[in-house]
């Protein structure tokens, strides 16, 4: 068991020693870590406060906004409808609507879900002022042709799903993957059953952010609300080699992690909803607006995983520095 446990045990005296330092210097008032190995969560640390006017405790039941880690989850659910014969990665999207998704871009039809999910939909990132602004939707480039990371690509391909599912995203997300994950206090809309659990976000200096209700319309690139331990789940269902039932196939889970697109400096590729970093390691990290930022990565040889989840603009920077900090206690 200590040989399985060679990458918890040691990230966790990492996390413990250096978190509480890294929070104060980067002014971040809670995180909540969970380490994965040998198929289970392994360990759970928890810091801070959720709130920083109310003091209220970060437990391991606090959710957090997964922010863009709200997209594997889902690249993994669609891909489950191309197993099931529901939807094709080729097929343009556009012949899965009623009508097109724009009426003013005729090149938006060669769209497909493979080109959403590896990010070369031609879509930019979010629209001006965001997908719910009265601004239009513009391709920034052919559809196919390049890398382009885009939220836009998600919710169109999200529109995709509810169609074909005749069931709106929270809906289908909860009862296709969530459910069968033990993910039973996650979802992708606000909760009111949950919204005691949910931490504020805070700005960079550490200042209360946004602690009202938020969204009340699901977006599958960027509104999971979820703790580390049951995204940690997520993982482990990454990891597992078994199939049937909500579980992909090995086949179209090595097809997921596969390296389909990079950006022009070649730093960061991406196969069907993850980014595929060196050494054998996938993952992705996640910014939003409203105040928290968070980072999840597994390694499949090692069977290990980590899931960090913080609730000010400052957690990026700190999640980096533990991360490193772990990759150098853990080199030979």
């Amino acid at each position: 068991m200590a040989g399985e446990q060679r990458f918890a045990t040691r990230a966790a005296s990492v996390i413990d020693s250096a978190v509480p330092e890294l929070m104060k210097k980067h002014h971040v008032p809670g995180v909540s870590v969970t380490l994965v190995e040998a198929e289970r969560v392994q360990w759970t640390g928890v810091f801070g406060v959720t709130h920083v006017k109310t003091g209220k405790p970060v437990t391991v039941n606090t959710l957090f906004e997964a922010a863009s880690m709200s997209k594997p989850l889902f690249a993994y659910a669609v891909l489950k409808l191309v197993e099931d014969g529901k939807l094709e990665l080729n097929r343009p999207l556009v012949e899965y609507l009623p009508k097109p998704y724009l009426t003013n871009q005729p090149a938006h039809r060669k769209i497909t879900a493979r080109m959403v999910l590896t990010h070369q939909s031609g879509f930019p990132n979010w629209r001006k002022d965001g997908w719910r602004s009265k601004h239009p939707l513009k391709l920034k480039f052919e559809p196919g042709t390049r890398f382009g990371y885009s939220g836009e690509g998600f919710l169109y391909l999200q529109r995709v799903v509810e169609q074909l599912t005749e069931q709106p995203l929270d809906e289908f997300m909860r009862d296709g993957l969530l459910k069968a994950l033990g993910m039973t206090s996650s979802s992708y809309r606000w909760e009111l059953a949950n919204a005691k659990l949910i931490a504020a976000g805070h700005d960079a200096k550490g200042g209360l952010k946004r602690d009202d209700r938020r969204y009340d319309y699901p977006n599958a690139a960027y509104s999971l609300f979820t703790t580390p331990t049951e995204y940690s789940r997520f993982l482990i269902e990454m990891m597992n080699q078994s199939s049937g039932g909500h579980t992909l196939s090995s086949h179209m889970k090595a097809r997921m992690l596969k390296p389909l697109s990079k950006d022009k400096e070649g730093k960061r590729h991406f196969g069907l909803g993850w980014a595929v970093y060196p050494n054998g390691r996938f993952g992705h990290g996640g910014a939003n607006g409203s105040g928290f930022r968070c980072f999840s990565r597994f390694e499949p040889a090692t069977e290990a995983g980590i899931v960090i989840m913080t609730n000010g603009v400052g957690g990026k920077a700190l999640y980096l520095a533990l991360l490193k900090q772990i990759d150098e206690a853990l080199r030979p």
